[in-house]
């Protein structure tokens, strides 16, 4: 694997990994200088100080309307959308080169997320889930590829990203349920996370990943992390491919991955009725 401008190019062996086993770690995918353009624009949104965010900017670790100061999870969905001059930056177009490699010329950036772990908050836990367990029923193709860059070294200390390996390849999404914040389960209005539970033949692995580097994942693998033990930050900037065809349907349909969507559509968590509202995925 090699940087190439502004591909990053995979070796044979990475590509049938990621199909058997539902997951990558890549290297030095980004360069420190190339690190420091971006981590200015990702401190003024985990810093909370770009305003008209609403829901898009919460903590994922808790419930909805949480005070800023308590976010154990700092979450903000849809920078790009909110700042555009993240727009083509260079993490943009090697996670673009990567997912074309992993799932094909169609690959097309759906949404974008900036995630940080406080220093000592043990409740930062990102709850086992799936990704497709937040999507749609009906999308026509479900191929995809999540890259998560690491700006501080993801240790199993702060709580870096853990999957059980090849659980993308079952046949059946897991049964997911919202997470304990949640007193409204149908709509998910108090809070946005998901999970599974894992199962006594899981085989967790923790995927440490050093600064500059990338962890890449399936939308169907069992995957979560557990909270921050440690006096430093744990900061993740997502980019996630779809299908061309998967993206058009979402936003024919008013599916943007907005927390702030006011929208009726049918989930993999369950069916809602045509007047209903739902939140965000």
């Amino acid at each position: 694997m090699s940087r190439s401008g502004n591909d990053f190019i995979l070796r044979p062996e990475q590509l049938s990994a990621y199909q058997r086993d539902g997951y990558l770690v890549l290297e030095d995918v980004v360069t420190e200088a190339e690190l420091g353009a971006i981590e200015p624009t990702f401190q003024r949104f985990i810093e909370g100080r770009v305003p008209g965010m609403g829901r898009d900017f919460c903590d994922m670790s808790g419930p909805y309307g949480r005070a800023f100061e308590d976010f154990n999870l700092v979450n903000a969905v849809l920078p790009r959308v909110y700042d555009p001059s993240l727009v083509g930056n260079v993490f943009e177009q090697r996670a673009s080169s990567i997912a074309r490699q992993l799932m094909g010329a169609d690959a097309t950036l759906d949404y974008d997320q900036f995630l940080a772990k406080r220093p000592r908050r043990p409740g930062a836990v990102f709850a086992w889930h799936q990704d497709l367990g937040y999507w749609p029923t009906g999308t026509p193709d479900t191929r995809t590829v999540t890259c998560s860059l690491a700006l501080d070294d993801a240790t199993p200390a702060n709580g870096c990203l853990q999957v059980v390996p090849g659980s993308h390849r079952e046949p059946r999404l897991r049964a997911h349920r919202p997470s304990a914040w949640s007193t409204s389960p149908e709509l998910r209005e108090e809070a946005h996370t998901l999970t599974v539970e894992l199962g006594p033949n899981d085989a967790v692995v923790s995927l440490p990943v050093k600064r500059g580097s990338i962890s890449v994942h399936d939308e169907r693998i069992v995957h979560g992390s557990p909270g921050n033990g440690t006096s430093g930050w744990r900061r993740t900037y997502v980019v996630a491919h779809r299908s061309r065809a998967t993206v058009d349907y979402e936003r024919s349909i008013g599916f943007t991955h907005s927390h702030n969507d006011v929208i009726s559509w049918k989930t993999h968590l369950q069916a809602l009725e045509p007047t209903a509202a739902h939140a965000g995925s």
